[in-house]
């Protein structure tokens, strides 16, 4: 963690609550992967416990199972523990989570990862999905500043599946049968950050004006200086909520206008692509978790350990 980090840190310390600071101390003393595991998840329930069920406050304590304390919530009637409600929620081998999240960590291959957890290649798939369902959904709610869109193109996949439906079966990573980008053959990604490096992202169902509108409105402040290409879905949204847009079109080369340009998003692009590379492909069906993937790790950068990883998974 960076110096600056830290501090931060240390500094919100001060405003957390009696039991906050218990879930923190614990926190810090657990030991043992096993214990380490069942430790993290009963602290983070203790810092925030709620009903997996109802998100009620009102429940006592209901023995133990599995090594985990349960619950039964006075409104509901139902009994949970820390896990109810999270992704990772009936899962089995909590000894080998920690392992598994050092995987995606190191961004490794589901047979790497089954190899190294300890658990059968089914099992590495399903945690692997099961792992990334919150970061999948996690994305910032605001970009501002000097804000850079542009749209990304990525071969759609079948991978996985039994039967490849609409075209013949092709070599994994392959390439598009017909010339350009259109999303007949591609999942169209529009990749949105500032200069502060807050990025979001999201596939485009078609390259429609509206669809443009519709994901950049709620997260592009109203303040902002929008630079794209020359896109003319851009400049309608621009106009339609009085954003400054500076289109940047590309000549000899060149992506740069008086000074701004596109090549932050650009840049975020070229590390996304290359870091999906070494998976030969990625089913279209799982590429938002994927791209949760990445920005998790864009977001936590040197901060992105096991223990934080697994926490993410818990959501």
């Amino acid at each position: 963690m960076k110096a600056q980090d830290f501090r931060a840190l240390v500094d919100e310390l001060g405003d957390l609550t009696a039991q906050q600071r218990a879930a923190v101390l614990a926190a810090l003393t657990s030991k043992a992967t096993t214990t380490e595991t069942i430790g993290m998840i009963e602290n983070r329930f203790a810092a925030d416990p709620v009903c997996g069920h109802c998100r009620s406050t009102r429940f006592g304590t209901w023995g133990h199972a599995s090594h985990l304390r349960r619950y039964k919530c006075k409104d509901c009637k139902r009994t949970f523990n820390a896990l109810t409600g999270t992704p990772l929620a009936q899962l089995h081998r909590r000894d080998a989570w920690l392992d598994y999240a050092r995987c995606l960590v190191d961004r490794v291959s589901l047979r790497k990862a089954a190899e190294l957890s300890g658990v059968c290649l089914q099992t590495s798939f399903r945690w692997r999905h099961r792992f990334l369902r919150a970061s999948k959904g996690k994305r910032p709610t605001a970009v501002s500043g000097i804000v850079e869109a542009d749209e990304t193109f990525i071969l759609k996949s079948q991978k996985g599946s039994r039967h490849v439906r609409g075209r013949k079966s092709r070599r994994r990573g392959g390439k598009a049968a017909k010339p350009g980008l259109s999303t007949d053959e591609h999942d169209a990604v529009l990749i949105v950050r500032d200069r502060a490096a807050v990025t979001t992202d999201h596939i485009l169902p078609d390259l429609e004006g509206t669809t443009f509108a519709e994901r950049l409105k709620p997260i592009v402040a109203k303040d902002s200086v929008l630079i794209t290409d020359g896109r003319p879905a851009y400049g309608a949204f621009a106009h339609a909520n009085t954003i400054l847009h500076i289109p940047i079109i590309a000549s000899h080369g060149e992506h740069m206008y008086e000074g701004f340009h596109i090549q932050n998003v650009n840049a975020y692009t070229s590390r996304l692509k290359a870091w999906m590379a070494p998976f030969k492909g990625v089913a279209s069906k799982y590429l938002a978790s994927y791209l949760g993937w990445r920005r998790m790790i864009e977001r936590d950068g040197d901060r992105l350990m096991p223990r934080h990883c697994l926490a993410e998974a818990l959501g």
